[in-house]
C-alpha cells in the first residue's frame, strides 16, 4: 500500500486569485460577498454572491477557463511538476461533472481546455481510461480526493489531478433561490438565526501523489491524505437534509482509514442552513472520542458555498491550518446555536495542529470525510477500505 500526500494547490476563491489572498481573507474574518454582477439578480430572495475579486487575465477565454488556468499554474508550480519530471509517471485526471442549462457548455470547455492546452501537464500524459468525471454535487471534490486516494494507495496511478472551476450563474443561483435555500444575507454557520447559504465562484485545482513518487522527485508533500471515503444514500428522501446516519458512516471510515481514533482540528461543510448544521454537530460529537473539545470551523461564512468547488476551500482551510498552526475563524457567527453541541471556534485559535478531519457534503445524500494531516506525521497505515 501506497502512503498518499498532497503535492500542490491551486485556488481562486471569492477573495481573489492564490492561496495567499485565500488565507488572509479566511484569517481576516472578513465576508467577501458583493452585489450580484454576473446577472441581474433582483428577481431572486437575494442579491448578493461571492464573486471572485480583481481580474483574472487580459485573456478572450470564459471565465471558467481563466480560474483553471491559474489554478492548475499555481498547483503545478507549488508541486515542483514538470513534463520531464513526469515522463515515467502514471497519471489520472478527475474533473466532477455537472449537466443543467447555464453550465453545460463551459464545463464541456474547461475540460476539453485542460486535456488538450499547453500547460505543464499536456494531455499526452494522462491515459484516456484514467481521466474521470464523476458527478457528486457538492460533495465532488470529496469523492474526486476518495478516488484519488484508493487509486493511488493501491498502486494503479502515481499521481492524480483534480480540477474544477465554478462561475456565478443564475441557472444555480434561481434553481437554490427557488427551493429557499438561499439565505437573504451573509451566511451565519451555526449560528442561532443561521437560515441559509450564500453562493460563490472559483476554482481548484489538487494534486495527489504517491510517496514512491514524492521519493523518486526528491520533493516533499503539503501534507498526507491519509483517509478519504464517500458515500451514497440514506434513510431520508428530501433532497436537501443531510442523513446523520450515512454522515457518521463516512467520518468514521475516514478515520478508519487514517488509523487515528480523534483529529486535532475538524474543517466542517457547514453551509448555514438550520437542519444541516445541527446534524453535522450531533455526528462529530457522536461519532469521534471527546468529540465536543474539538475544534470545529467554517468557510462557508467567509466566502459562501462554492457548491461543486467547495471542497476545494475545505482542504485549503486544512493545508493552512496545519501550515500556520491556527485554527480559521468562522465568519459569521455572531451567537452560537444552544443546539450545537459541538466546539465551534469563532474567531482564529491558535494551538498544535497535526490532522485535519474535513467533511463535503451534498445534496441527494453525496458525503464525503476526508484526513490530512502534517508532513512530518507517522503512517499509522490504517484500514485500506
Amino acid at each position: 500500500m501506497n502512503r498518499v500526500g498532497i503535492s500542490g494547490i491551486g485556488l481562486v476563491s471569492p477573495f481573489g486569485l492564490g492561496m495567499d489572498l485565500f488565507e488572509t481573507g479566511l484569517y481576516s474574518g472578513e465576508c467577501a460577498m458583493s452585489p450580484i454582477t454576473r446577472f441581474d439578480a433582483s428577481p431572486y430572495r437575494c442579491q448578493i454572491g461571492g464573486e471572485v475579486k480583481g481580474n483574472v487575465t487580459n485573456s478572450k477565454d470564459s471565465m471558467a477557463k481563466q480560474f483553471l488556468a491559474f489554478a492548475m499554474e499555481e498547483a503545478t508550480e507549488g508541486a515542483g511538476l514538470s513534463k520531464e519530471k513526469l515522463e515515467n509517471h502514471r497519471m489520472g485526471l478527475i474533473l466532477p461533472v455537472v449537466t443543467g442549462p447555464g453550465n453545460t457548455t463551459l464545463e464541456h470547455d474547461a475540460a476539453e481546455w485542460i486535456m488538450d492546452s499547453e500547460l505543464n501537464l499536456p494531455s499526452s500524459l494522462f491515459h484516456r481510461s484514467h481521466i474521470i468525471r464523476p458527478t457528486s454535487a457538492c460533495a465532488s471534490i470529496g469523492t474526486a480526493l476518495s478516488i484519488g486516494y484508493s487509486m493511488i494507495r493501491h498502486g494503479q496511478l502515481d499521481i492524480v489531478v483534480i480540477a474544477r472551476a465554478e462561475v456565478f450563474n443564475q441557472y444555480d443561483f434561481a434553481s437554490l433561490d427557488i427551493v429557499r435555500a438561499i439565505t437573504k444575507t451573509e451566511a451565519k454557520p451555526f449560528d442561532v438565526n443561521r437560515n441559509g447559504i450564500t453562493i460563490g465562484e472559483g476554482a481548484g485545482v489538487l494534486i495527489l501523489e504517491s510517496a514512491a513518487s514524492f521519493a523518486k522527485r526528491q520533493q516533499q508533500p503539503l501534507a498526507w491524505l491519509d483517509g478519504a471515503s464517500c458515500a451514497t444514500g440514506g434513510e431520508k428522501q428530501n433532497m436537501i437534509e443531510l442523513d446523520k446516519g450515512k454522515v457518521v458512516h463516512s467520518i468514521q471510515t475516514a478515520l478508519q482509514m487514517a488509523g487515528i481514533e480523534k483529529p486535532d482540528y475538524i474543517h466542517a461543510h457547514a453551509t448555514g442552513t438550520p437542519q444541516g448544521d445541527t446534524i453535522e454537530s450531533e455526528a462529530l460529537v457522536e461519532t469521534i472520542q471527546d468529540g465536543s473539545s474539538i475544534p470545529v470551523s467554517s468557510h462557508k461564512g467567509a466566502c459562501g458555498h462554492l457548491l461543486r468547488c467547495s471542497g476545494f476551500l475545505g482542504t485549503a482551510a486544512a493545508l493552512l491550518a496545519l501550515k500556520l498552526q491556527c485554527i480559521p475563524p468562522t465568519t459569521g457567527l455572531d451567537e452560537l446555536d444552544p443546539k450545537i453541541t459541538a466546539n465551534i471556534v469563532k474567531e482564529k485559535e491558535w494551538t498544535n495542529v497535526s490532522s485535519v478531519l474535513v467533511n463535503n457534503f451534498g445534496f441527494c445524500g453525496n458525503y464525503a470525510s476526508f484526513i490530512i494531516q502534517q508532513p512530518t506525521s507517522e503512517w499509522k497505515g490504517g484500514s485500506s477500505i
